[in-house]
């Protein structure tokens, strides 16, 4: 996790190459960290986490990135929605759930977040469908595609829930606990 939110802040102090903008896996481990992390962590302490440590390194920049506007806690929301969504199936899904679940979390992110961009950035003159699709796809001119930053969340995504879900089984082996399944949407177990 704190490499995670070390590929953040050197993301968003332009220290990392463009290419690599949006390289975090923070979807994934709001989803499935609250299905693999203890039970005594309360599902939204991902969300309230990751604000603390974005206010602490970036302050009230943070705010001024959305023009002073509240969008931003839109982030926030969606990270507290895709981990309540994973604590409400902790014990009843195996890997490949857990994977499917980070999967289309993250692309429910990228759909959120790409749309309010979308809503308020004034770079979309047009609020039209046409407008909506380039914000999806190519973005706006000057900046990398948002494809791109798309294929980075997922692949950062994907790679931290697998890493997540390998060390919660790797652990339970070694302290002799009931791994995840390889399957196991509809299994009820105690975590």
């Amino acid at each position: 996790m704190l490499a995670a939110l070390l590929l953040r802040v050197l993301s968003h102090n332009g220290i990392l190459p463009p290419t690599l903008g949006n390289f975090s896996p923070l979807v994934a481990f709001a989803f499935a960290g609250a299905i693999v992390f203890p039970r005594n962590l309360p599902w939204w302490s991902w969300a309230i986490l990751l604000l603390a440590i974005d206010w602490i390194v970036f302050g009230s920049v943070m705010w001024q990135h959305a023009n002073g506007r509240f969008e931003v806690l839109a982030l926030y929301v969606c990270y507290a929605l895709a981990a309540w969504a994973g604590s409400r199936l902790r014990g009843k899904v195996g890997i490949i759930d857990t994977l499917l679940g980070t999967l289309a979390c993250s692309g429910l992110f990228y759909l959120v977040t790409n749309t309010l961009s979308w809503w308020v950035d004034p770079g979309y003159i047009q609020k039209s469908g046409a407008t909506w699709v380039q914000a999806l796809t190519t973005g706006l001119p000057g900046y990398p595609s948002t494809l791109s930053f798309f294929r980075n969340s997922l692949i950062a995504d994907m790679t931290g829930a697998l890493v997540l879900v390998s060390v919660y089984n790797a652990e339970a082996i070694v302290r002799n606990l009931q791994r995840l399944p390889l399957l196991g949407l509809g299994r009820h177990r105690a975590a």
